[in-house]
């Protein structure tokens, strides 16, 4: 065998430490980095956890959710309308019921009875419910229902029940929950 240039073993000794160099930053060097990283990436997450459970919000953030507190307050009352009834008081409901009674007789609609149920709190208000049964033609009851609807108060009729009257020709018995 011949005896090895000086640029032959130039050469060979350059392969050499560049093959030592790739097993090194792969084998031993890449793992270690990337257990590093991983373990700062968790540590990260978790200071920006505690971050976020210890920041209080800053004084924009809160005003920007004033203002569409604000918007949204804006827009339930514009849905709402005028309700008249807003604590729902004896008196306001005495007062209401009277004027929807004037509205049965207007309508020519015949009170059999009015039953007074226990109240119940819903989802906005706090609803008295009276069961309600009357006497009339279908052309009342439409009349009546229409000015229900048109009514500005917290009104809701559940429950309909039209039955045709016995021995009286068109006659109709009507029963609903009024809840006022």
């Amino acid at each position: 065998m011949k005896p090895l240039s000086n640029l032959e073993k130039f050469g060979l000794a350059a392969a050499l430490i560049a093959a030592s160099t790739f097993f090194y930053m792969k084998y031993i060097y890449d793992p270690q980095v990337l257990l590093l990283q991983k373990t700062l990436d968790r540590r990260n997450k978790i200071v920006r956890e505690l971050n976020q459970i210890n920041d209080t919000p800053s004084v924009f953030q809160l005003e920007k959710t004033i203002e569409q507190d604000k918007i949204t307050l804006a827009e339930l009352r514009k849905q709402s309308g005028g309700l008249a009834v807003k604590t729902g008081n004896p008196d306001e409901i005495t007062r209401l019921l009277a004027r929807i009674t004037r509205l049965m007789d207007s309508s020519h609609l015949t009170v059999q009875s009015i039953t007074p149920k226990t109240p119940f709190q819903g989802p906005f208000l706090k609803w008295s419910p009276f069961e309600m049964d009357l006497k009339g033609y279908f052309q009342g009851l439409m009349m009546f229902l229409d000015h229900v609807r048109e009514l500005e108060d917290a009104v809701e009729i559940q429950d309909l029940a039209v039955v045709r009257s016995p021995g009286q020709p068109g006659m109709l018995q009507i029963k609903f929950i009024l809840n006022i």
